[in-house]
């Protein structure tokens, strides 16, 4: 009896497996022969040939460039494109657009198009079409747009309310966003979206330079899809993930390279300068803090894009901020006698029989020439060390007739590597050389004071470092360190010294001796008002040193008199500098433009290195009461957090709009705090009220004219002694508003 039960019970499985065989082949069958799959009424051969499988790529994100405190200066920033489905016998609910007229009107204020333009698109759906775009209006829509879009009500049929309009789908790009535009754009460079390779590439700058490592690597997912192509739900897998950029992290600080694009602008304008470059660095190790020229372009439109750096590409004869050079050669050879005197005004030239050497003869001076002051009277008898206070050419002519060989001189130049490429990283390939004309007597004796051959500012900044850094030569460089997706550091920028020995010890080029004594002249330059060829860029309270230069351009091999180059290299403190600028440009203008723009740039510098001014150390603050603290989160928070939180460190809050939420702050969060710092706090509400802004820096007032959006004009540097409106005067982005530093 068992085995008949057995037996019924094997006879019912082998029947209801046929069965289910059966259908599943008459499925196959249905399916192979109609290309409708049975239990969804997909048709899987509509519209389709090849494999049955979707792969899509995973789109890694591209790193983010920041400044040395983390700010974003390069980012991604998603875009979307409309695409409006159209085709009817599309499955799935709202799959196609169903309402045109609904939908255009939907869609019209968003995109900014008259909702004739719209149908005109949709209205293809009469000829079959099964989608379309909307035009460039419907292209690199922002995410407030999507979201807009997204939260539109479809009403037409009761039964179908819902939200996002039907048949409305995106397809999701991304742009590169640069904050500010002009920043460093020459060094940055830009990234744009390649269709062929479908993501963002490095164009040129920084950007193409790290492609490799901002890029990432996408991942791949893999999904069945239906006859029109799309992935059924519930049928993706990923294969590879995708792995996101590095992050590359500048030695460049925001705020001084803020301050150095406005210096270099006013300069173009208010100095009628054909062009202008400056570098912000650190003495000791070389880290570049600001860098950049003009002409120069906005890195989001890119119109007009610059492609030429300024600084490492542009060559230009500097003139008298040369000297120091000559000065510490011959200190160094031992036949530097600073007590010994020269007559000025012109240096009469006289040559040996073969013209290979030049010697100081009795004038008048005959055809074969002269070297002149800048002054031309001269200044009578005076020492070696007043000639280089004064900026003396003819002192600079008898040392190298008379003192120093000629040959030495331009040993040293060499091994302080002037005409030849920095190596810096990422620059090489288009770093300029310079020309060096040292064929004859003359072109020796020349460069003495900047004069018949070329160089560029790189060059000239990191040459300088042998004299601030106590004879060591640093090599400049802006990349401090590359952090992977993982939070890996796989890349660092380290000092690195131009001359060691064969176990990698720095070697000096100057001695300390001689470091001290042309930082000691060069102190003289800026801040002696009686003899010091500098002293109009002097700053109150800093203790500068430094050395101005005005090169004559050669133009079809004569010097004209109708544009001069004017530079200076400048760094603080006198003693120990830490903090270097240089900054030039070319002009008309000889000696009566405009210092103030590098006096806020120097300004800014020496603040943001944190270096005290001698004004504030004499002061009778009570250094013993200062505190460095961590600067909270304020974003998103209302007033009284804030307050509570402000209330907890001795800083001086200065609110931005009366409103009840922060938007926006300064210093940012975790960022470092000191005691009576001005912390700068925006609000959500348009009422702005004049801050009393006196005895503020001029950084302070950038800091506050980028937050509010205000309209802040500053003349002078230093601290501000005035303002035009008056504290607690409500202003908007349309009141002028004038403040003077000194």
């Amino acid at each position: 009896m068992k085995k008949n039960i057995t037996n019924i019970k094997i006879i019912v499985i082998f029947l209801v497996l046929v069965l289910i065989g059966g259908i599943i082949s008459f499925n196959v069958f249905f399916t192979t022969i109609s290309g409708v799959h049975l239990r969804s009424g997909i048709n899987v051969l509509e519209k389709k040939a090849g494999s049955q499988e979707k792969v899509e790529v995973i789109q890694a994100r591209r790193g983010t460039i920041r400044d040395r405190n983390g700010s974003a200066i390069a980012q991604n920033s998603d875009t979307y494109t409309i695409v409006a489905i159209l085709d009817k016998n599309r499955q799935g609910n709202y799959a196609y657009v169903e309402d045109r007229q609904f939908t255009a009107e939907a869609l019209a204020p968003i995109l900014g198009m008259d909702v004739d333009q719209i149908l005109n698109y949709l209205n293809l759906q009469d000829s079959g079409q099964y989608q379309t775009y909307l035009g460039d209006k419907g292209r690199n829509l922002t995410q407030e747009q999507k979201d807009a879009i997204d939260a539109i009500v479809y009403t037409p049929d009761p039964n179908k309310k819902t939200t996002g309009l039907p048949g409305i789908e995106f397809e999701k790009t991304v742009s590169r966003v640069y904050t500010p535009g002009r920043f460093a754009s020459t060094l940055l460079g830009f990234a744009s979206y390649d269709s062929q390779k479908q993501r963002l590439v490095g164009q040129v700058g920084i950007e193409a330079y790290l492609d490799d490592y901002l890029k990432g690597t996408d991942g791949k997912a893999v999904s069945q899809k239906d006859a029109n192509g799309y992935s059924l739900p519930g049928t993706t897998r990923i294969t590879e993930v995708a792995i996101n950029g590095s992050d590359v992290y500048l030695t460049i600080d925001k705020d001084i390279q803020e301050a150095l694009e406005d210096c270099l602008q006013k300069t173009i304008e208010n100095n009628d300068a054909e062009n202008a470059w400056a570098i912000v660095m650190e003495v000791e190790t070389g880290k570049i803090l600001a860098y950049g020229g003009y002409p120069t372009y906005d890195l989001n439109s890119r119109e007009d894009p610059v492609y030429t750096d300024m600084p490492s590409m542009f060559t230009f004869e500097p003139g008298s901020v040369i000297k120091p050079f000559t000065y510490a050669i011959a200190m160094e050879e031992g036949v530097y006698r600073g007590s010994d005197t020269v007559e000025t005004g012109r240096f009469c030239i006289g040559y040996n029989d073969d013209y290979t050497e030049i010697y100081r003869k009795e004038g008048p001076c005959s055809l074969e020439g002269n070297i002149n002051d800048g002054y031309r009277p001269g200044w009578g008898t005076i020492t070696f060390d007043e000639g280089l206070v004064r900026s003396s050419n003819t002192c600079i002519a008898t040392l190298l007739t008379s003192y120093l060989k000629t040959d030495v001189f331009w040993e040293y130049l060499d091994r302080l590597g002037f005409f030849k490429q920095t190596g810096v990283e990422g620059l090489s390939m288009s770093e300029e050389t310079g020309i060096k004309n040292n064929t004859y007597a003359i072109d020796r004796l020349n460069f003495g004071y900047g004069q018949g051959s070329s160089i560029t500012a790189l060059q000239l900044v990191q040459a300088y470092t042998a004299i601030f850094n106590d004879g060591y030569e640093v090599k400049p460089y802006y990349i401090d360190k590359i952090v992977d997706a993982n939070n890996n550091v796989v890349y660092e920028g380290d000092t690195t010294y131009v001359h060691t020995d064969e176990e990698g010890n720095p070697q000096r080029i100057f001695s300390t001796e001689t470091t001290q004594k042309v930082m000691e002249l060069m102190k003289q330059v800026i801040q002696d008002p009686e003899k010091g060829t500098g002293y109009s860029y002097n700053i109150e309270g800093l203790d500068m040193i430094g050395k101005t230069g005005t090169g004559e351009i050669a133009v079809n091999g004569s010097y004209g008199k109708s544009l001069y180059t004017s530079n200076i290299m400048a760094a603080a403190p006198s003693d120990d500098p830490k903090i270097m600028v240089y900054y030039g440009f070319q002009s008309s203008h000889v000696g009566d433009f405009d210092k103030s723009f590098y006096q806020n740039l120097f300004t800014v510098a020496y603040e943001a290195a944190g270096i005290r001014s001698t004004e504030t150390t004499n002061t009778e603050t009570n250094y013993d009461n200062w505190q460095e603290y961590s600067m909270p989160a304020l974003k998103n928070h209302t007033m009284d957090y804030v307050n509570q939180k402000i209330s907890e460190m001795n800083v001086h809050p200065v609110y931005i709009g009366d409103g009840t939420t922060v938007t926006d702050q300064y210093p940012n969060a975790n960022d470092s705090v000191t005691t009576n710092q001005n912390v700068f706090i925006k609000t959500n509400s348009v009422n702005i009220s004049m801050p009393n802004m006196i005895n503020w820096s001029y950084k302070d007032v950038m800091i506050y004219k980028q937050i509010s959006g205000l309209n802040i004009i500053c003349n002078g540097s230093g601290t501000v002694v005035s303002q035009s409106v008056t504290e607690n005067t409500a202003v908007t982005s349309d009141t002028e508003i004038v403040i003077q530093l000194e």
